[in-house]
């Protein structure tokens, strides 16, 4: 064994026993590493920072990062960290690889990405430099570190001062301010305690780090971090600096734990004093403990009680009964439909005429419509050839009081089943003329119009449509086998339901045409949360609407206004059955409970059908 060997290890001994470490408890020397001392005997304090008080979740279990500080050292608000690193010359020889450096980026990189730290850095050789004044950016002190030099000599006191202004000058009052200072040599004791009272005064600890085996250098680094109540760790090994600088207690408190509602307490990561760790939160009241623990063995907590509301998505159907039938109405209801039976309807659609499908859909319709709806059916371009330029070819082929009941169903079947398409597409005159149909119904009133193209004699749908709106009549369009939706036929036509207050619908084939029949024929509602409508609908649908909890009310577009106001709770699946009884009017609510998720993913998803409870109101 070398004689410098030798010598080493009896220091590491010393030093180790020096500070209350056995030595019978050493490492191989290949990973010795340093001894500890603190005296941290300011007052243990701890504060959490985040999560906020009130979150929000779709009822599943809520991981979230709790984060805070706790420390020793002046207040917990915030961390205002100097380093000031040695870059004399004889680095050169004690750290060639650099690791001095590794060390110091690996702790910047260490800390959370939340924690409010602000960190400065200031070189120090015969001299020093403040290469860095405080910061939140912590990528501008990566550079700065990542910039160190190694030459000069060793200026300790330069250093310390020099943090202790910028520290006095920049830092936050309600903070704990830190130096960290690592050197690998010895310098002026006189000026170095000078400095270290000049930081004591201030309140100001300093954490200090050798790198080496001088053993005066560890002696007046130890006395100066414990004047400041810091802490002072050495180091034998280079290789060892990361591991050292990630470790630093410099707010001399040892460890961190997180509990929630009383849970077994998990260990949080605790770097430079900011301390995070991720915790499950769940529905309701979430009791979160972040407990403390100083070097000296003291111990402290901080408490936050966060209530997380369930945010899951709830739904609402909306369905009728009429003297116990099911029905798409909660009064009298007239609906006419005009449907285009212009040559145009001649065209395919995968290979059938859209007169074909229009008929199979308006037969299969009217034969599955409630009775409680008043039919008629109206049809245009049917009677004169599309030469004869007929601009007045419209006709009432089932008038309401024929249209009503089951008897009144096989004449609109009948009558949809002579349907031949020949002529023009008046579409104006046959807005016009529909109004007369309603003249003896005080009921609501609805015109579903079904057409496959645009005016081709010149009148003035929209006009017409304003006109029909005064009287009481509402149109909805269904543009059939036009393409796209945003066309400028299909805009065209959205203009004349638009002129009423109605609704436009395309349809490209025969589900599309079905299920655009089933949102016209019924009675329209609209859901407002305040006086903002959030979602609408039409009885006799089967339509589900996602709505986040809340009050909300439903207004139904009858005559008389029908008004039905309800709550929603997070998952709720409210079945709301509108029933009328010998005239008068009244509702139930089913509900059962939906699983957990959010309005957007019910909606993309479809919901979820499967329920895990059910209940009535």
């Amino acid at each position: 064994m070398s004689c410098r060997t030798l010598v080493s290890r009896m220091l590491t001994r010393f030093i180790l026993t020096a500070v209350g470490i056995p030595a019978a408890g050493l490492l191989p020397w290949a990973v010795v590493m340093a001894a500890v001392s603190t005296t941290g005997q300011g007052e243990l304090r701890i504060e959490i920072h985040s999560p906020p008080l009130d979150l929000q979740a779709t009822g599943e279990p809520l991981s979230y990062e709790v984060q805070g500080v706790a420390s020793t050292i002046g207040s917990v608000r915030h961390i205002d960290m100097m380093l000031v690193l040695d870059t004399s010359g004889s680095l050169a020889q004690t750290d060639p690889a650099d690791y001095r450096t590794q060390a110091a980026v690996g702790l910047i990189r260490g800390l959370s990405a939340k924690s409010d730290i602000q960190i400065g850095v200031i070189g120090f050789n015969n001299s020093n430099d403040l290469l860095q004044p405080l910061t939140r950016d912590r990528n501008r002190v990566i550079a700065a570190l990542e910039g160190l030099r190694r030459s000069g000599g060793t200026n300790l006191a330069a250093g310390i001062r020099t943090a202790v202004e910028e520290l006095v000058a920049n830092g936050r009052e309600e903070s704990s301010r830190v130096i960290v200072l690592f050197t690998d040599g010895m310098s002026n004791e006189k000026k170095a305690r000078e400095a270290a009272n000049f930081a004591a005064a201030e309140g100001i600890a300093v954490q200090a780090l050798l790198l080496g085996e001088n053993l005066k250098g560890g002696f007046l680094l130890e006395e100066i971090a414990a004047s400041t109540g810091g802490g002072f760790v050495w180091v034998l090994d280079p290789t060892d600096l990361p591991e050292a600088f990630l470790n630093l207690k410099t707010t001399g408190v040892d460890a961190v734990t997180l509990s929630v509602n009383g849970s077994e307490p998990v260990a949080a990561g605790l770097t430079a004093g900011a301390f995070s760790g991720s915790v499950p939160l769940v529905a309701g009241e979430n009791r979160i403990v972040a407990m403390a623990r100083s070097l000296d063995g003291r111990t402290r907590s901080s408490t936050v009680t966060v209530n997380v509301a369930d945010a899951s998505c709830a739904s609402l159907e909306v369905g009728a009964l009429n003297d116990g039938r099911a029905a798409v109405t909660l009064n009298e209801r007239a609906v006419e439909i005009v449907v285009d039976a212009s040559r145009s309807m001649w065209g395919q659609i995968d290979g059938i005429s859209k007169m074909e499908i229009a008929r199979q859909i308006l037969h299969d319709a009217s034969a599955s419509l409630p009775d409680d709806l008043y039919l008629a059916l109206r049809a245009y371009g049917h009677t004169s050839a599309s030469e004869a330029n007929d601009c007045a070819d419209s006709r009432l082929l089932v008038p309401f009081q024929t249209g009503g009941g089951a008897a009144g169903r096989v004449a609109l079947g009948t009558a949809i089943d002579g349907l031949k398409p020949k002529g023009q597409t008046p579409i104006a005159f046959a807005l016009r003329s529909a109004a007369e149909d309603f003249d003896a119904l005080a009921s609501e009133r609805t015109l579903v119009l079904v057409t496959d193209g645009l005016e081709s004699c010149g009148g003035d749908p929209v006009a017409a449509a304003r006109e029909l709106h005064e009287l009481g009549i509402r149109i909805h369009v269904i543009g059939f086998g036009l393409g796209s939706g945003a066309d400028e036929d299909a805009a065209s036509l959205r203009t004349i339901a638009r002129a009423t207050g109605g609704s436009y619908f395309t349809a490209n084939s025969a589900d599309e045409l079905r299920g655009a029949l089933d949102a016209t024929v019924g009675t329209r509602y609209r859901v407002l949360a305040d006086e903002e409508e959030v979602a609408s609908g039409v009885l006799g649908s089967s339509e589900r609407l996602f709505l986040p909890g809340g009050d909300y009310r439903i207004e139904f577009d009858s005559l008389p206004r029908h008004v039905v106001p309800f709550t929603l709770a997070a998952r709720d699946r409210l079945h709301l059955m509108l029933e009328r009884e010998e005239g008068v009017i009244g509702h139930r609510e089913y509900r059962d409970l939906m699983p957990a998720v959010t309005c957007e993913s019910a909606v993309a998803d479809d919901a979820p059908a499967e329920l895990v409870s059910a209940y009535a109101r």
